[in-house]
């Protein structure tokens, strides 16, 4: 129960469903605190059940004192103003009703206020003077003479009207903050949610890290507070707008309240989908890790220690114990410098001691390091003979097991020619010595290759230079290989210069050099695909270059197949031995030149340059 729990928890599915939910419920909160706007609701009224004892009541009631009270000193009444009011400084009276005893303002309460002996009084026992924005002109100003008498009280149709609009605005916001309260909670409940199974899969426990998440931290929370800035700026506007006027949307003010939600869904979805990635790469530990700033500081860090820890020589203890003799020569003279300038301050005689004791240092420096220097030349010197040894082994051995060879193999392949030449064979016997003489052929030249690889590389192989004619020699090659070329069903494109190309070279084995490379085109390229052979002069040297579409996908390097026993066609569905490309490499070598393999994609190109004579 618990896994399929689990499994249902962390579902793709769910996620999905809980992300979009977590962003439609910010975009509906805020279409719907712009609808409350547009409506000019007061969020008072989800508070104060009765209008009359609401702030709104009382700062209206607070402005008309405030505009009457200006009478005193201006000595102009109010004129077309929805209240009634009587003004009395002692001396003069301002009123606009004719009744002007106290009792007829009474009777509009609680929508009556009035100042007597410096006093003023309302209702509802609210601090009447308590407001910073009429303050001055009601607890000052009006109540320096306390003859000063003032009664102001709002007609009761506008009083009612009042009452009627904030019961209205109630039964309209208080849903709406049910609903936004409720949204609220549901909100931080998915919050919690995402955040707890973000980056968790089904089948496992392991953190998965998203394609974000590989974005430097400081990138992601630059994004988050640039997405939060530009939301603002975008739909702050939008709550200045005025308020509805008819009490009904208009087209103007949908159109609005759609921008804004969309405008508010799209920054929901960014700004969810960075904080997931950062609570991810928290769970991770590389919130920090993968900052920007922590890796420049964390390079500095780095660089400083490891001036002083001598990670670099850790696996050679001989240049570690020189790293670490030179970091303590490089202290101690250090130490040494302060006190000799320490000492010719106070002008003591001790002086003269940290020069002696740096002298000393010097030497044992210098002995030191002479000490460590011997140890690695002999160690380079035996480590190079051991590997000198070990190659000469090598091409020794690959030398006798080639001899050793060819003596039993001479004698197979003549034994299978006498065989084949038998009469009143079957038919399938014939077939049977036809296939031995193909595969002891075969293993013929691949025992040579090998005998004549291990004679190049060991340096034994003598070498007749000459001087020859390149083109001549490529021409040469291609006419022997004539047959093959045209049973091969290959297109051979031949670019050769008209003025001969005279070079320095055995040409023998250069002609075997030319072979072994077009061999390997023939073998290797993709049936119908046409292979490029050119010859042409570059800055002094003459460069041959043959180019073939390969059959097969070429998933290694050029030094690769350069290699000794290394076949670009893994599945060995051709007959090569692997030696071809070695042997012409080892041959160029050794007559001067230069070989060199380039991998393009299917493309194999082969490189073959000497220097030109005259």
């Amino acid at each position: 129960m618990a896994t399929r729990l689990r499994k249902f928890s962390t579902s793709p599915v769910t996620k999905a469903i809980a992300f979009i939910l977590a962003v439609l419920i910010p975009t509906g909160l805020v279409v719907l605190a712009l609808f409350a706007n547009f409506s000019y609701l007061d969020t008072e009224c989800l508070f104060v059940e009765d209008y009359f004892d609401s702030r709104d009541f009382a700062n209206r009631m607070r402005k008309a004192a405030a505009e009457v009270s200006d009478t005193l000193y201006s000595r102009v009444p109010p004129e077309n103003v929805p209240y009634y009011y009587y003004v009395n400084d002692g001396k003069k009276v301002w009123s606009n009703v004719g009744k002007q005893d106290k009792s007829f303002f009474e009777q509009f309460e609680p929508a009556f206020c009035s100042l007597e002996n410096g006093q003023w009084s309302f209702g509802r026992s609210t601090d009447f003077t308590a407001s910073d924005i009429y303050i001055d002109r009601l607890k000052y100003y009006a109540v320096v003479d306390k003859s000063n008498t003032i009664y102001v009280a709002y007609p009761s149709e506008t009083s009612r009207a009042w009452e009627q609009k904030w019961q209205k605005d109630r039964e309209t916001f208080m849903p709406m903050f049910m609903a936004a309260a409720a949204g609220i909670v549901l909100l931080l409940s998915l919050a919690a949610y995402l955040a707890a199974v973000t980056g968790r899969k089904p089948h496992d426990r392991d953190l998965h890290p998203g394609k974000t998440d590989s974005t430097f931290s400081e990138i992601l929370i630059a994004a988050l507070l640039l997405t939060a800035l530009a939301w603002y700026a975008i739909i702050e506007p939008a709550f200045d707008e005025n308020p509805i006027d008819t009490g009904k949307l208009g087209t103007y003010h949908i159109v609005v309240l759609v921008l804004v939600g969309i405008i508010t869904s799209a920054a929901a979805t960014i700004c969810g989908t960075i904080l997931l990635t950062l609570i991810r790469k928290l769970k991770a530990g590389s919130l920090v890790k993968h900052s920007i700033i922590y890796k420049i500081f964390y390079r500095i860090y780095d660089l400083a220690v490891s001036l002083f820890d001598g990670r670099a020589f850790s696996k050679y203890p001989l240049t570690k114990s020189l790293f670490y003799r030179q970091l303590i020569f490089i202290i101690l003279s250090f130490v040494f410098v302060f006190l000799t300038f320490l000492f010719i301050a106070l002008e003591t005689y001790a002086a003269l001691i940290p020069p002696v004791l740096e002298m000393v240092m010097i030497y044992w420096y210098i002995k030191g390091n002479n000490r460590t220097y011997m140890d690695i030349n002999r160690g380079f010197n035996e480590s190079l003979e051991e590997q000198m040894k070990s190659e000469r082994m090598k091409v020794a051995l690959i030398t006798n097991v080639s001899h050793d060879l060819k003596t039993p193999l001479t004698s197979i392949i003549s034994y299978i020619d006498l065989l084949s030449k038998e009469e009143g064979l079957p038919e399938t016997a014939k077939d049977y010595v036809k296939i031995l003489g193909e595969k002891a052929g075969r293993l013929n030249n691949m025992v040579s290759d090998l005998f004549d690889l291990a004679k190049s590389t060991s340096g034994n192989m003598p070498v007749d230079i000459e001087k020859l004619d390149l083109k001549k020699l490529i021409e040469q090659t291609l006419a022997d290989m004539g047959d093959r070329i045209e049973k091969s069903g290959l297109a051979f494109r031949v670019r050769l210069p008209e003025k001969p190309m005279q070079i320095n070279a055995d040409g023998k084995k250069l002609y075997r050099v030319f072979q072994n490379v077009i061999d390997n085109a023939l073998k290797y390229s993709l049936q119908g695909t046409r292979v490029y052979v050119a010859l042409e002069e570059n800055e002094g040297m003459a460069v041959a270059t043959v180019k073939n579409t390969a059959g097969y996908e070429m998933d290694f390097t050029a030094d690769e197949i350069l290699q000794r026993f290394m076949r670009g066609d893994k599945s060995r569905t051709t007959e090569g031995s692997g030696l071809g490309l070695s042997i012409a490499e080892s041959y160029t070598k050794l007559c001067g030149g230069r070989f060199k393999v380039d991998i393009d994609g299917d493309l194999f190109k082969v490189t073959i340059s000497f220097n030109l004579v005259s």
